[in-house]
């Protein structure tokens, strides 16, 4: 009897023991006050009806708040209020909705001061309730690693129904102070207005509430450089986390959709892939304060590369849990870039805007450039996960169908223009350019299959057939350096002055041949130009509709020369013979000009330019 009564106060003291002790924080044998007081359920449940305030809290009015001390051990202060939100569409939200909501504010490093109305961003944690129901919504818990009383990291948590599902995680990595932007306790306001600048780190994870932990997922990460100590970022890289099975035929864009706080955690989860990397770079150096964002040219990279990396589990004690998250190291992301097992490459170079398209149009909007970079298209060569908002005119598609393990470039001469090692076709359309028009299109082939382009296409706008087409013997093939440094220096030294210069002398050779306006629209692009390599592309635009109209001139001229075809034997026809030797010199030196000009020897063209015009005088004489 008495070992029976023994044993009921035994377990009457464990059960009330239970009952009036914060849950247990899994992997915590002593949670600090704040996070006990936060601490989830069993499966990653956060409620709040259980609080001691949350009758107050029903009761309260728009705009009304009240503090409250934790009666934790060691326990702090902690302020309740409702406000009234309108949430936006996004994140699974079907629709806008204004909706009054509870907001519990956490001071985790005991700064509150009497009368405060808010905590702050460098150590509070926000709890959201946005149906004032009990069940948390959201949850935005600032990370001070330095005690400096600025905020180092930031979580972003997304709550279904009061269960934790997903959350977006930031690493202010250069110090400035600037990390996610958040409305209404959420992402939101877009990314221009976070901190794409300089030395950053955000990343997505879904929870696995079986495990209590972390699993890469979605946009993990998105990774910005600053290359040069400016405060700017020179390069970005993202990676796809995605399920290793999944169907790019049904599944064309996982790496953005499947963040989408609604979806519970499945079994095909815990076994992720990096399927896809982007990684762009501001090529000519250019990216500054006064021109954020100048990324030139990226690469987007498809496999299927488990996601394990060494480092990547990622511990900070001043976490709430799961204190670990799971993300490629910032220092080991961009050889990851370089390095990645891709199945196929698209490589991409931005020549110029596009009018027809808005990319963000933040910081500047006449410049219109995006924040994570480089897209890749969702036309002619598919890739999964590639993103968007996508810009199609005046930015140049290259393709590599087959596996590689390198970013490998090259120069070519023929057309003066950087490309990807390999790939066997591209194009780039050409169009809205100081006006809405289409110009038309150019494309590119590998046609022997060496890794180099020797085949492009002119095609005009509206035109069924391709108004020049050129297949060269050589190319001019410049292999280059794979040190970012070396390379950008040789691109803005010497490739981009050299090709400009060359353009202007063929230029000014063809003026001298006749009379060739340049149009409104183009003479207003070449203006409006930010930089050498959009003045270079508009003097490409120029220069070929220019050699165009030339070259239909000079054939004209060639078809009068060679009219009527004379009998084969003009001894006695002097004036006869002299314009059949001269017709076929002209004809010949449109050959050459033709097979100088595909191969980007604009030298050897406007000499030949020079010795066309002289016959074209011989001609007039003749005629």
């Amino acid at each position: 009897m008495k070992a029976q009564i023994v044993t009921s106060l035994v377990v009457t003291a464990i059960v009330l023991t239970l009952f009036a002790s914060p849950p247990a924080v899994c992997g915590q044998e002593r949670a600090a006050w704040w996070e006990a007081e936060t601490a989830m359920r069993p499966g990653g449940t956060l409620i709040l009806t259980g609080k001691p305030w949350w009758e107050r809290a029903q009761a309260l009015k728009v705009g009304e708040h009240f503090t409250v001390q934790s009666d934790l051990p060691g326990g702090g202060g902690t302020l309740v209020r409702r406000e009234r939100l309108r949430l936006s569409w996004g994140y699974g939200r079907r629709k806008p909705s204004e909706e009054d909501v509870i907001v519990w504010v956490i001071d985790d490093d005991g700064d509150f001061r009497p009368g405060d109305t808010d905590g702050d961003t460098d150590s509070d944690c926000y709890v959201v309730d946005y149906e004032a129901d009990g069940d948390v919504d959201r949850m935005v818990d600032y990370l001070d690693d330095d005690g400096d009383d600025q905020a180092d990291e930031m979580d972003i948590r997304y709550f279904d129904d009061g269960r934790l599902r997903i959350a977006w995680f930031g690493v202010d990595l250069d110090d400035d102070g600037h990390l996610w932007s958040v409305v209404n306790y959420e992402y939101g306001g877009g990314f221009f207005r976070s901190d794409p600048y300089g030395d950053n780190l955000v990343y997505a994870n879904k929870y696995d509430p079986q495990r209590n932990a972390w699993v890469p997922i979605s946009e993990c990460p998105f990774a910005f450089y600053d290359t040069d100590g400016d405060g700017e970022s020179e390069a970005v890289v993202r990676c796809s986390a995605v399920p290793l099975d999944f169907d790019p035929q049904t599944e064309l864009d996982p790496g953005n959709s499947l963040f989408d706080y609604t979806t519970p955690f499945t079994e095909r989860m815990r076994n992720m892939g990096a399927v896809n990397v982007r990684y762009s770079r501001d090529l000519d150096g250019l990216s500054s304060p006064e021109r954020q964002l100048h990324y030139d040219m990226g690469f987007n990279l498809i496999g299927r590369l488990p996601y394990q990396f060494e480092g990547m589990a990622r511990e900070n004690p001043l976490r709430r849990p799961p204190r670990i998250t799971n993300v490629i190291p910032y220092e080991k992301l961009i050889e990851v870039a370089e390095t990645y097992p891709a199945e196929q490459t698209g490589f991409s170079f931005r020549e110029y805007g596009d009018d027809a398209v808005s990319l963000g149009g933040e910081p500047r909007p006449e410049e219109d450039r995006r924040w994570e970079g480089i897209f890749w298209t969702w036309s002619r060569r598919c890739m999964h996960n590639t993103g968007g908002p996508i810009q199609n005119w005046n930015m140049r598609r290259e393709f590599l169908p087959a596996p590689s393990q390198k970013r490998e470039l090259y120069y070519c001469r023929a057309d003066h223009r950087i490309h990807l090692q390999g790939a066997t076709d591209g194009w780039i359309r050409v169009g809205h350019l100081g006006n809405t028009e289409p110009w038309g299109e150019i494309r590119f082939f590998d046609t022997d299959r060496d890794g180099h382009f020797d085949r492009w296409e002119t095609h005009l706008a509206g035109q069924p057939a391709p108004a020049r087409v050129s297949t060269v013997r050589d190319p001019g093939i410049r292999e280059l350096p794979g040190d970012w440094d070396a390379l950008g220096k040789l691109y803005t030294e010497a490739l981009l002055p050299e090709a400009l210069q060359a353009n202007a002398k063929l230029l000014a050779a063809m003026d001298e041949l006749g009379d060739f306006p340049v149009p409104e629209n183009l003479a207003k692009a070449l203006e409006a130009a930010t930089c050498d390599s959009e003045k270079l592309y508009v003097q490409d635009v120029i220069r070929e509709s220019q050699y165009l109209a030339l070259r239909q001139k000079l054939e004209a001229q060639s078809s009068r020369l060679f009219a009527g075809f004379p009998p084969a034997d003009l001894r006695r026809k002097p004036d006869e013979l002299k314009t059949s030797i001269l017709a076929w010199t002209h004809a010949r030196r449109m050959a050459d000009l033709d097979t100088a000009y595909a191969e980007g020897r604009y030298e050897d063209a406007a000499r030949l330019l020079g010795e066309i015009g002289k016959l074209g005088s011989e001609s007039h004489a003749a005629e």
